[in-house]
């Protein structure tokens, strides 16, 4: 799902408050006096995406997938009729009444925290990784070199057939976390890609090493 501001500087894009893709929408007439109806700096007068249309109350039929201009009048808009929404990402709280009524509509309170890569982190660090036998049977020992750890930050690393590439600032997923000191468990010859992480959980250096392992 998209979080690009529209073009009425109002927020995120078209159905920023799906939990996902699956939807179904129809067009319905959307109404100038609209109790959601908000009029902007431009003097321009729109419904705000999210919206129950035709109202929030036991007569709601769906939620309006984006924002619809009323300036001249009741307007097409295309409207959420069965899906999964997030409330908090709503211009209101969905009424009691409301949410009975959109019986094709399931309402999830609270939509997940989600930390977007920060793109200005400039480049990655170069980490220096050397892989030797560790002290068991199938583990490896690392020693790392450019750069160090600073207070909040840490290791995370990813084994694969090949090095497993991150951009600058990313947030990492399906990585496991490392504490600097280790030995790590993973088949000689395979590649052992190594990460820092800032406080936020995103990549501020990185390398990689063929796996040694203990035989």
């Amino acid at each position: 799902m998209s979080f690009i501001q529209s073009n009425t500087s109002r927020g995120f894009s078209a159905g920023f408050f799906l939990a996902d893709d699956e939807c179904l929408r129809e067009t319905m007439t959307i109404s100038a006096s609209h109790s959601q109806a908000v009029t902007l700096a431009d003097g321009s007068k729109i419904v705000p995406a999210g919206a129950v249309i035709p109202s929030n109350d036991g007569n709601a039929k769906g939620i309006l997938y984006e924002d619809v201009e009323v300036t001249k009048g009741a307007m097409p808009g295309s409207v959420v009729t069965r899906g999964v929404v997030y409330e908090d990402r709503l211009p209101a709280a969905i009424e009691s009444a409301a949410e009975s009524a959109l019986t094709g509509i399931r309402v999830i309170t609270t939509s997940p925290d989600v930390i977007r890569p920060d793109f200005n982190i400039d480049g990655l660090k170069e980490l220096t990784v050397v892989s030797a036998a560790g002290t068991a049977a199938g583990d490896t020992a690392l020693t790392v070199t450019g750069y160090t750890l600073k207070s909040g930050e840490s290791w995370a690393y990813k084994v694969g057939d090949a090095a497993a590439a991150v951009l600058p600032g990313e947030v990492v997923s399906g990585w496991t976390a490392w504490n600097g000191t280790s030995d790590i468990t993973a088949a000689t010859g395979k590649k052992l890609a190594l990460v820092a992480l800032n406080a936020a959980g995103q990549a501020i250096a990185y390398g990689s090493a063929t796996v040694t392992a203990k035989a």
